[in-house]
């Protein structure tokens, strides 16, 4: 109005560029550069206000962009197998450390004992225990499978208008097409299928474990089993990828949501001659591995930059367990190991980081519990939430019955000083018949966590009861002062042990049947005639 003269000289295009350049950027030097160009583009009596005027257009529309997500899943990385948790001193981590320290460190964040049902719990939002997979891992020739009425984290992103892809692990049955990634929500996917596979041959036992798929509404499917990759080691492969994936990113119009699910630190363990520091320990081999992660992770970086996406990106970082009872690994003072109840098992290494702080302003560390089903609802928050996929044409609403908490406005901001989470499910197996969860301060194992051999069968009925179980095995352990799990106080406080039992019995639900009693289909692929995976049913 008053503070523009129609006669002020706009060359073409000029505020248009501005504006475009300046609300790609969530930065200070974005906006530093807006200013700059306007004050070229202004008669002097008035550059102030326009200046004012188009500075709080730019500001508002970077608060109201959405960010790229780079979620970073690393695989059996323990306690003590990074620097910035203060676990150990034989592994360097220069890195992560920078980039937790300067981010957010999630000091109580909890994935599940091992890996599919930690894959499963963030992609659905709910405890492994609804979906039948808390006995196990899913195993090939099996036709074990996350429930195909299951809604997954990335279809709804996509409704968001992300791009969503995945690279590396996937481990979540691939008996039906519909089990597979790219028919779940990722738009492309690349990696292997299974638990674990060879880092330079790419097999799994002794068949090629290598794949890319694509889906589109307009195209369709398209899968290929890479096997030209021989030779080739699997962190190579992936930054290969990514900076494919970015290169080929509209990211001015297009927001990414990047599941970057790594194969590292996973067995075999190993890693090319050029990464180890020190050959005469069992250790040196781990330093190699976080060696060659990291290596991975600079390149991510540097595709990210190229494109000029990284000032615009949100990292969320943590591991899909604890560390197995290796020499190789470490869970540091933590009691206990991946496939097991106790912190070493459950209580993961996690951070978030972003170099921008409009993006988190929440830094240093929280203590607040974080469990990996709570990402589902989280990262749906921090895309759009649920309006376009509630508002989608075929109807569609937010699932029943989520576990996932919300915790984007906590996590990002420290919106309020009230955890957002003050329970966990942490198990509940009724083939073991062993339960554990955290309320408040206090964590409580039920039934034989030592020594439990009970096996799944196909056959056998099991009874979805918590009165089975050994309630004359308890232990309960106050894991803020206790943190390492070594006074049993149950026997001290009987009604929290009750609160915490009667909070499982209410928690309790899955899917019929378990899924480790799925037929196993000896005639599933591979084969000699079809050496790689892919779905036969």
């Amino acid at each position: 109005s008053s503070g523009i003269n129609a006669e002020w000289p706009l060359r073409p295009g000029g505020i248009h560029q501005c504006v475009i350049i300046c609300s790609q950027s969530l930065s200070i030097k974005g906006v530093c550069i807006a200013i700059r160009l306007l004050s070229r583009l202004m008669v002097p009596s008035n550059k102030y206000w326009f200046s004012v005027l188009v500075l709080t257009v730019i500001l508002a529309n970077a608060v109201a962009k959405k960010p790229h997500i780079l979620y970073i899943l690393m695989d059996d990385q323990g306690y003590g197998d990074v620097g910035y948790t203060n676990q150990t001193d034989d592994i360097k981590t220069p890195l992560l450390d920078k980039m937790a320290r300067e981010g957010l460190i999630l000091d109580r964040h909890y994935s599940t004992w091992m890996c599919t049902p930690t894959r499963a719990s963030i992609l659905t939002g709910k405890y492994h225990s609804k979906l039948g997979i808390q006995y196990g891992v899913f195993v090939p020739h099996t036709e074990q499978c996350l429930n195909k009425t299951e809604l997954l984290l990335p279809e709804v992103v996509r409704h968001n208008g992300y791009a969503t892809h995945l690279v590396g692990k996937w481990h979540l049955g691939y008996a039906h097409w519909h089990c597979m990634p790219c028919m779940r929500g990722f738009d492309t996917a690349y990696g292997f299928i299974n638990g674990e596979t060879d880092w330079l041959n790419h097999t799994c036992g002794g068949y090629h474990d290598f794949y890319e798929c694509a889906y589109s509404a307009e195209t369709g499917l398209r899968w290929d089993a890479l096997t030209d990759d021989n030779g080739t080691y699997t962190q190579d492969l992936y930054s290969r990828r990514v900076k494919h994936l970015i290169q080929h990113h509209h990211h001015e119009q297009t927001p990414m949501f990047l599941y970057l699910s790594m194969q590292s630190v996973h067995e075999p363990y190993f890693a090319p001659a050029e990464y180890y520091d020190c050959t005469d320990n069992d250790r040196c081999t781990m330093q190699a591995m976080m060696n060659a992660s990291e290596k991975l992770l600079e390149d991510v970086i540097s595709h990210f930059k190229e494109a000029g996406m990284w000032d615009d990106t949100l990292v969320i970082y943590h591991s899909d367990n604890g560390a197995p009872n290796k020499n190789v690994a470490s869970n540091g003072n933590l009691r206990g190991y991946k496939h097991s109840l106790w912190e070493g098992g459950l209580r993961t290494v996690g951070f978030l980081y972003s170099v921008n702080h409009q993006i988190l302003r929440h830094r240093g560390r929280t203590s607040c519990y974080v469990h990996v089903s709570d990402w589902y609802q989280t990262i749906i928050s921090i895309t759009g939430g649920w309006e376009a996929y509630s508002n989608a044409a075929d109807g569609n609403a937010m699932p029943a019955e989520l576990d996932s908490i919300d915790q984007s406005s906590y996590l990002l901001s420290k919106s309020t000083n009230t955890c957002p989470r003050t329970s966990i499910l942490l198990h509940m197996d009724p083939v073991k018949r062993i339960a554990a969860a955290i309320k408040n301060q206090y964590k409580l194992l039920i039934g034989n966590v030592v020594n439990n051999r009970y096996m799944c069968h196909a056959t056998r009925h099991y009874e979805l009861n918590l009165e089975s179980f050994n309630f004359t095995n308890v232990r309960m352990y106050n894991i803020f002062s206790d943190p390492n799990e070594t006074t049993d106080i149950s026997d001290d406080y009987p009604h929290i042990v009750s609160v915490i039992s009667n909070y499982v019995r209410g928690t309790v639900n899955h899917q019929a049947p378990l899924q480790c009693q799925l037929p196993v289909d000896e005639d599933g692929y591979p084969n000699d005639d079809v050496p790689y995976y892919l779905p036969w049913l």
